[in-house]
């Protein structure tokens, strides 16, 4: 029996669906079973932009609580003006490694409900969580660490992902962060 143009159409529409659904799902379980870090040093240095001043440009040295592994990752930057970029480049490298640990939070706790974040059981300035539904009306629920905020959020951020996140040191063009998981192994 030959299909209608109707069917080929829906039969198109319901794979296209399924296909996107299976690459919301396998993002999802990326960010979920990322390895657990426990010390990233971020190394950022500020270079001249003609257009935009100075533009940082950071890298990641990070150990992982798996003993002895141990990965480095540059390229992070950001230009233009008008928003903090060094936040940028710092959001940047927590979406790339700790957003399993908002992952590990119910959405209620990453939502935040107002600046008293650790009395009203939500989450800090700087993390975003709900649920949408994309084109093919598939409810998608996302996790991630907001940039442009300012770095000083990440202090907050940082304590409650259980961790801590520290300045260890700067010049004139460059700057040194370290985030420290406090949170022990299960």
């Amino acid at each position: 029996m030959k299909l209608t143009e109707e069917q080929k159409q829906a039969n198109k529409l319901a794979r296209q669906r399924n296909k996107k659904e299976a690459k919301i799902l396998e993002e999802i379980n990326s960010e979920k079973n990322q390895s657990p870090v426990e010390e990233m040093t971020i190394t950022i240095e500020w270079k001249k932009s003609r257009m935009w001043g100075n533009n940082p440009h950071a890298e990641v040295a990070i150990s992982f609580k798996d003993k002895g592994r141990f990965t480095r990752k540059e390229g992070y930057t950001a230009s233009g003006c008008g928003y903090d970029k060094e936040s940028t480049v710092i959001a940047a490298i927590f979406n790339d490694f700790l957003k399993y640990k908002l992952w590990n939070k119910s959405m209620r706790q990453c939502r935040r409900e107002d600046y008293k974040w650790k009395e009203v059981d939500g989450a800090p300035y700087g993390i975003s969580a709900g649920r949408y539904k994309d084109d093919y009306d598939i409810p998608v629920e996302y996790r991630y660490f907001d940039g442009g905020i300012g770095t000083n959020c990440y202090y907050a951020i940082s304590e409650f992902l259980g961790g801590k996140f520290e300045h260890t040191a700067s010049g004139k063009t460059f700057d040194v962060y370290k985030y420290i998981d406090n949170e022990k192994e299960l």
